[in-house]
């Protein structure tokens, strides 16, 4: 496993590690070559296709947390439960389990503003983990709090 902090060092603003990023995690697409993810070819896939393949497979840490202003810390966490089509009840469950793993549970009904950088920025690593995806992508997650 190569991780990007070891890329990072070596590489300065710049050198496309966000756009890396986005590419493996299939936010954007290469303007050339191929791409496997889990043996299935990424680069041949319509947009639509390449976003399911994503919400299914991958979470994703932004560096700017990216929250969604007008939803609390509950339905931030939700959100990506919605897209992957969790049922309700599910739902909670992983969101209750997701908050007193974090040790959030007393933010759950704050807006993004409400919170310092640190706790959006542990928001946004809960909303990222909390669909159980196959693999964590970050992209200098710490870079805004410091």
């Amino acid at each position: 496993m190569i991780e990007l902090k070891e890329i990072t060092k070596y590489y300065k603003s710049g050198f496309g590690k966000t756009t890396l990023l986005n590419i493996i995690g299939m936010l954007d697409t290469a303007s050339e070559g191929e791409y496997y993810f889990d043996d299935q070819p990424v680069h041949p896939l319509n947009e639509r296709k390449r976003t399911v393949l994503h919400q299914q497979n991958i979470g994703f840490v932004f560096q700017g947390y990216h929250l969604i202003d007008n939803l609390t810390v509950y339905e931030n966490l939700e959100t990506p439960l919605l897209y992957k089509k969790v049922k309700a009840s599910e739902r909670k469950g992983m969101i209750a389990d997701i908050l007193d793993r974090f040790r959030i549970v007393a933010k759950k009904d704050l807006f993004p503003d409400q919170l310092s950088g640190g706790q959006q920025q542990l928001v946004g690593v809960a909303r990222a983990v909390v669909m159980k995806p196959r693999i964590i992508l970050a992209d200098e997650p710490t870079a805004n709090a410091l």
